[in-house]
């Protein structure tokens, strides 16, 4: 007997979650362990479903082209103009935020197995449908199923923060929502513009990416005063929605404040997979559908890049707080990402599509211990905390190995991509940019490399205070939502979450080509029209002129 197609897996994957939600809801009467137990086989079942479909696509022939895996249509709102589908699928630069997707809300799901003791049932239907509208932005074929699922992440999160997070929680939801909300709006108004613009030449309203993709490569936007400079209005449209999301510097407010006030769970899904959305609809939208004014741009966003790694770097420096430290890491490592891709150079770009899992696990994996470390001595102060390598050692090694995965330690995931992030970008500096850029292009690529010594000089920091030292025990003082912890080491539970993220970060610190060859061609061919954009606006002014002139008789 035939399994199920490879269409039908996928809308599998993304319904599964939502199974779960319903059957957590159900059971919410028989108290929090059934409420907790079926979301943790929920989980698990999505996680098994999803491996399985990423072999079968690394098995496919689509996977040596980076083409779409997968792939299910069926008419969605198809009345008068409008054809909106119900389009799935999967190509390789979606593939393994699918993956990652799957892996962090089972991680979600058992860093919260003690923690949460207020209102389970409501924390735990939520995380799942977080997770079904993660997997699904990943997966839409569609514009506009890919905004609803883009938008629709907003809604669980706003909750889990306002609702299970700590003192300021519903400053931090509202902050958090309308930030994300208003950049959306742009995002949406953009995605329209490209929709009606390609309508305009093909005579037919399709929302179908790939065809959107196609139909401006034939009948690009104006880039020019007479098309009234529309490409670079849609362009940033969509870039401040995704700016937002990463978050690229000055955009990051938000993100410091929702970490810090987030439930434990809630942070593992914010700084693993809700963060590379941004990045996702750089790759996905603005590159390849408009490279002209992408090309424009890039200079300036190789800037702002490597602005949110030193900024981000030197504000962790002077946290006192070890989760907002944290998250102005995550501001920081998110600077090399917006860098290599806007460095528009191949290897550059493949290590910041890599960097993009990479950082989702480490992010998640430090988020999680300080998580812990928090329900044990209910404080995140790192003048309070110390000596906790001699109470919990598994604690401390696996805070470690994150941390090193941060810093990018050779042997792990974090070197593999920075260091295509910084090759790539010094490669463009030295032999892709004209003679006027060069000096800017250099200089900042220097930066980035101060950024990685300032990166280790914090994180290293905080791990000598708080791992090691004098032993200090904090008074315990737990409060509103807080409930009595575990006390020693990680409990089963726990190492159940970080394991498997250990595991990936040697994996591809050891072996990247795994996890790097899938995504290559998608990502080359999703970013090639702003790379030539790029060369032929940074060509040498005159040269080819001259010789023409010189030769005419």
């Amino acid at each position: 007997m035939n399994g199920p197609t490879p269409g039908m897996h996928l809308l599998l994957v993304i319904a599964t979650p939502l199974i779960g939600a319903l059957v957590a809801w159900v059971l919410g009467a028989r108290g929090r362990h059934a409420v907790r137990q079926s979301a943790a086989v929920t989980a698990v079942i999505t996680l098994v479903l999803t491996g399985w479909l990423i072999v079968r696509y690394l098995q496919s022939p689509e996977a040596a082209a980076g083409q779409p895996y997968a792939t299910i249509t069926a008419p969605w709102l198809t009345e008068g103009m409008f054809n909106i589908r119900l389009s799935l699928g999967l190509d390789g630069l979606s593939l393994w935020l699918f993956g990652l997707s799957a892996l962090l809300s089972l991680t979600a799901v058992l860093v919260s197995w003690e923690a949460i003791v207020d209102r389970p049932v409501g924390f735990y239907v939520l995380l799942l449908v977080l997770e079904a509208a993660m997997l699904g932005v990943f997966a839409a074929r569609d514009v506009i199923l890919f905004y609803v699922f883009f938008e629709f992440t907003l809604v669980p999160l706003f909750f889990l923060i306002g609702i299970w997070g700590h003192d300021e929680r519903r400053k931090a939801a509202i902050k958090f929502f309308l930030y994300t909300l208003a950049g959306s709006v742009l995002t949406f108004l953009g995605l329209l513009t490209i929709v009606l613009w390609n309508a305009s030449h093909t005579g037919t309203v399709s929302f179908d990416i790939d065809t959107l993709t196609a139909g401006l490569a034939a009948h690009p936007l104006p880039m020019t005063a007479d098309g009234g400079w529309l490409q670079m209005i849609v362009f940033v449209a969509l870039f401040i929605g995704f700016a937002i999301k990463v978050p690229i510097v000055p955009f990051h407010t938000w993100l410091p404040l929702a970490h810090v006030e987030a439930p434990t769970g809630g942070s593992v899904d914010l700084a693993g997979i809700l963060l590379k959305l941004g990045m996702y609809g750089f790759l996905r939208f603005s590159l390849p559908m408009l490279p002209d004014a992408a090309a424009l741009a890039a200079p300036w966003l190789f800037g702002l890049g490597v602005l949110g790694i030193i900024y981000g770097a030197l504000v962790a420096l002077v946290q006192t707080d070890l989760k907002r430290l944290i998250a102005y890491s995550s501001v920081s490592h998110m600077g090399y990402c917006v860098m290599g891709l806007f460095a528009l150079e191949p290897v550059a770009v493949e290590g910041a599509a890599l960097q993009l899992v990479n950082h989702g696990l480490s992010a998640a994996g430090l988020f999680a211990l300080v998580g812990m470390i928090y329900e044990r001595f209910h404080t995140r102060s790192i003048a309070n905390l110390g000596g906790i390598a001699g109470k919990a050692p598994w604690l401390a090694a696996l805070f470690m190995l994150f941390t090193f995965s941060s810093i990018g330690l050779p042997g792990l995931n974090g070197f593999v991509g920075e260091f295509m992030i910084l090759a790539g970008s010094f490669q463009r500096a030295w032999t892709g940019v004209s003679s006027a850029w060069q000096p800017a292009y250099l200089t900042m690529a220097v930066l980035a490399v101060v950024g990685v010594v300032l990166g280790a000089w914090y994180m290293l920091w905080a791990v000598e205070r708080v791992l090691f030292g004098a032993s200090r025990e904090p008074p315990h003082a737990p409060h509103g939502h807080d409930a009595p912890g575990p006390a020693g080491d990680l409990q089963w539970y726990e190492l159940a979450a970080l394991l498997p993220l250990a595991v990936f970060v040697l994996w591809i610190g050891l072996v990247p080509a795994t996890f790097l060859q899938p995504s290559a061609a998608a990502v080359r061919g999703l970013t090639s029209a702003s790379a030539r954009a790029f060369a032929e606006r940074m060509q040498e002014p005159s040269t080819a002129t001259h010789d023409r002139v010189v030769r005419l008789p």
